[in-house]
């Protein structure tokens, strides 16, 4: 199986509607993996609309399986003076497979800054053993260093959250801020420790803030997912990464659909 590294993925997005076809190793399941799809997506917004102001929110919407031939479709919904909206639209073999809208805005001064969130207390990722074995897991993860520090394994019954450092393995050419977006997904659903059984899981929507831009594709994350309520076969969860210095980039929340 070819394994192009995330750079190579999104250099293969070229032609007009922008198109390319689902990498394998980029899949969970039988769809491309939810950090990836969105990744591309604003890969195809950022190389549409090249003066786009800063990235600072996005809503996911995974509609049906991003799978096959992908044609994204990226169009402005609405430019301002300081902020920009764009729409794109995710089509695979099988249809619409995901819609997202990202929120651009330039910075302003502003008489009001502070930040109340911190990072939990965690080793250095070196201190640490990997979570995965070759061939665990879902396929996407072989493309990740992924490091438990704290919370629940799949299927331990411990608490239903994680706590987890994650690095992209070959980060060599990729822009750093779809790096960051496709591994802030990383995480199994936080909801997974009290699975009493292996069961198919399917993201329906992702929402995320980013607190910083960052510089570094190849850096180590400390990525936090916490299942705050599950019943009815949905999961809610918050999200949140930090950075390795402590400094949190990005914020979010996922419904999780779960077949257990």
């Amino acid at each position: 199986m070819d394994h192009p590294s995330l750079a190579a993925v999104i250099a293969s997005l070229a032609g007009d509607p922008l198109s390319l076809v689902a990498p394998p190793s980029w899949s969970q399941g039988r769809t491309l993996y939810g950090g990836m799809t969105a990744a591309l997506s604003w890969a195809a917004a950022a190389k549409t609309f090249r003066d786009l102001p800063p990235l600072r929110s996005v809503q996911a919407a995974f509609i049906g399986p991003a799978s096959g031939r992908l044609t994204l479709e990226p169009a402005i919904l609405r430019r301002g003076k300081s902020a920009t909206t764009v729409g794109v639209d995710v089509h695979g073999d099988a249809g619409l497979a995901a819609r997202l809208t990202f929120f651009c805005g330039a910075a302003r001064p502003s008489k009001v800054a502070h930040e109340r969130v911190t990072a939990p207390a965690a080793p250095v990722p070196g201190d640490l053993p990997a979570v995965l074995k070759a061939g665990q897991g879902p396929t996407f993860a072989a493309n990740y260093e992924i490091r438990h520090v704290s919370g629940g394994l799949p299927f331990s019954g411990g608490e239903p959250e994680f706590v987890m450092w994650a690095r992209l393995r070959e980060a060599e050419g990729a822009d750093p801020l779809v790096s960051l977006i496709a591994l802030a997904d990383v995480l199994p659903p936080a909801s997974m420790p009290v699975f009493p059984e292996f069961g198919v899981i399917s993201s329906l929507s992702w929402s995320f803030d980013l607190d910083r831009r960052p510089d570094d594709a190849a850096a180590w994350y400390l990525c936090r997912a916490v299942s705050e309520s599950t019943a009815d076969g949905y999961s809610r969860q918050a999200m949140d990464v930090w950075d390795a210095s402590g400094r949190r980039v990005l914020a979010g929340r996922q419904t999780v659909a779960i077949f257990v």
